[in-house]
Formats: C-alpha cells, structure tokens, sequence
C-alpha cells in the first residue's frame, strides 16, 4: 500500500509543478482501541456537512469489513432497529456508523441500535436503503460524501458540499452559504467493494493560492496536505490521489465532475476506449471552505 501512495503522491506533485443545501454539523493502531463512548457532533444545515471523522476509525480494517458488509442489505429491520453489526460494539465503529447514516439517509429518518443509539439521517444520498440493499450508484454517493468528511487533523470544520445530486441543489446566494469561497477538492469511489483503493482525491487548482494567502509555510506538494486530510497517520489508507481535478476529470455546465481514475488519459481516451481506462465516476463530490477554515483543516500549513 506504501508504494501505491508514494507513486500517488508523486504524480500529483508532478501536476502542481506543471501545469454540498441542507446536511450534518459537524500511530497506526490496526484497530482503535476504544476508552470511552465518542460523542456524536451536532448537524448544520444541508448541504453544509461537519468535518470530523477520524480516518483511523474509518480505515481499521475491522470497521472496513464491517462498514462494506453493510451495504450488500437493507440498513434496518422493523421498527428502524439497526441490522447487527459489529460497528456497534466501539465507539470508533459508532462513529463511522453515525457519519454513514448522516450521508445515506434523510433527515426525516432515524434508524436505532438494540442499546438504545439513535442515528439520524442528514443527506438523503440512498434513502431506500432502510428497506433494500444499495444499488451501485448509491454506493458511491455515500462513499464521496463520507470521504469528504474524513479529518485526520482533529479540527472540525464546515465544508459545503456540491454535486450533482439533487440533495446537493441549493442557492448559493442565500447568506449562510456566502463564505465558502475556497475550492477545495473533488472525492469519489466505492468503499463498498474489496480491495486496498476504495476511494479517489483530486485537488482544485484554486486550493493553492487560497492557501498562500493565509500561510508562507505549505509543502509544495499539496497531497501531502490531502493525506493528512484523509489518512491521518494510518498507513493502510485506502485513499489514492489522481492529482490536479482539471486532469482527472470532465465538467459540465453546473460545475459537476465526472472524474477518472487515470489523470489526463482518462479525460481524453475515456469517450473512446471506455473501460480499458478503468472506471469514470458521475457521482462525485466536491466541497468549498471558508477562508478561516483552511488552516484548521490543513494543519501542515502554518500562519503568515
């Protein structure tokens, strides 16, 4: 896996030298060892999301197992009660089982563990799964949103999440949306299915100068910043990086991606040899910040 993040890092630091509207607030353990229950974050408003989950209780290959076992059936049984799972058992497994709620289901759902744990929904990206298992498309909304929220630097930040998804539809006019300003990055994938890659990152051009206004001090190479983001300080991250996202993927009128798992090739080859260049994903999301939650997110930077 390490080889497979330094030839991703790598290409993205190659890219930088040349070249969603209602939502929840918000060292290498093999598997996180759990001292106390850990308390679920207040929403915000959709599509505004809360930044926090730690990528240590996402990428522990027991919660992994557990969380893709999850989507192969429906969420709930009756009366909302929770399937068993063995994301109950930890608080880290909570964690991850409360931000996977908040993604797939609405916020008039809620659905309760044999406990007593109330989970409820925020997005709405796979409503349906309460009575059925997931289709592929629903897999993967899920996935991008819940790798936006992954925040290995402890800070919880709101992020605005945009795609095209119709839960995502908002007017940024309205004034609870005005700061986010700062784009930031495009996440897709399929953390569903096996495999070491279950996710995909690419970086907006416009995160670097956005970052230099704030700070003289951030690595050249920003998927190291991402890494941080997403991984944290567990090696076995499942998250790789396709560098700049106008070389990985294609953008239609409103802004919404359609990105690639081979940067550059896939953009220009796709349309013409199709699966021979890996997957391309519509279900892609991407988010905006505020100017002063940068550095909190991005903590390898430092201030002016």
């Amino acid at each position: 896996m390490s080889s497979i993040r330094f030839v991703a890092v790598c290409l993205l630091g190659a890219c930088v030298l040349t070249a969603g509207c209602v939502g929840p607030s918000d060292v290498e353990p093999v598997e996180p060892v759990e001292t106390a229950e850990m308390p679920l974050l207040p929403r915000t408003v959709v599509p505004i999301g809360a930044n926090g989950l730690d990528p240590a209780h996402f990428w522990a290959p027991a919660n992994r197992a557990a969380f893709r076992a999850l989507g192969g059936a429906a969420l709930a049984g009756a009366g909302g009660v929770l399937v068993a799972t063995p994301l109950l058992g930890t608080g880290g497994g909570k964690s991850v089982l409360d931000y996977t709620v908040r993604c797939a289901l609405s916020s008039d759902q809620v659905v309760y563990g044999p406990g007593g744990d109330v989970f409820s929904g925020a997005f709405g990206f796979a409503p349906g799964w309460t009575g059925r298992a997931l289709n592929t498309s629903e897999q993967r909304w899920v996935s991008a949103c819940i790798f936006q929220h992954l925040n290995g630097s402890g800070e919880h930040v709101d992020i605005l999440l945009r795609g095209g998804h119709p839960v995502l539809e908002c007017s940024l006019d309205e004034e609870r949306f005005v700061d986010f300003i700062v784009r930031d990055a495009t996440m897709f994938g399929n953390a569903f299915v096996p495999g070491p890659i279950a996710g995909f990152a690419c970086i907006d051009p416009d995160l670097t100068g956005a970052l230099s206004r704030v700070s003289l001090s951030c690595p050249l190479d920003l998927s190291l910043l991402e890494l941080e983001r997403l991984c944290g300080h567990v090696p076995t991250c499942g998250i790789a990086f396709v560098g700049l996202c106008d070389l990985a993927c294609t953008e239609n009128a409103a802004g919404d991606k359609t990105c690639h798992t081979l940067p550059l090739l896939g953009p220009l080859l796709g349309p013409l040899l199709g699966p021979l260049l890996g997957p391309s994903f519509s279900e892609t999301i991407r988010t905006e910040l505020r100017d002063v939650d940068l550095l909190p997110l991005y903590p390898g930077c430092g201030l002016l």
